[in-house]
């Protein structure tokens, strides 16, 4: 069967490749290196290849009210990014695959990752909380 759909280009940001350093460096430390290729098997055979296919899969983030007044301030920011005339113009989307939550944000055909956190972190700028891991 071949499939003509017009498929969604995925673009790697600055941020999302750290976080991916930073989950490798995490992985290694707790002697589990395996569970980082794992993760790096299921973004290139499962969550690209979805993504490519169906862009908007993932939950829009602005659709759910702020239940926090840190939660409210940070989507107000992001809606500003995303308007017309921002960094970028888009949809910021959560897509949840193993135990990981991908943001991303849709722009048109084009998918840019922007971060992915573990399912038991608190955040998605760890960086910035935390600092850089010793």
């Amino acid at each position: 069967m071949n499939d003509e759909r017009k498929r969604a280009t995925i673009r790697i940001s600055s941020e999302f490749k750290a976080r991916i350093t930073d989950i490798e460096r995490y992985w290694n430390g707790v002697d589990r290196p395996e569970s980082f290729l794992r993760l790096i098997e299921a973004i290139d055979k499962t969550v690209i290849p979805v993504l490519r296919r169906f862009p908007a899969l993932g939950r829009r983030l602005l659709n759910s009210k702020p239940d926090t007044v840190d939660a409210l301030l940070a989507s107000e920011e992001i809606a500003e990014m995303t308007k017309s005339g921002g960094v970028h113009q888009g949809e910021l989307h959560e897509h949840l695959f193993d135990d990981y939550v991908l943001l991303y944000l849709l722009c048109g055909d084009t998918i840019i990752f922007l971060s992915l956190r573990h399912m038991k972190e608190i955040s998605s700028e760890f960086r910035e909380l935390w600092g850089p891991e010793r």
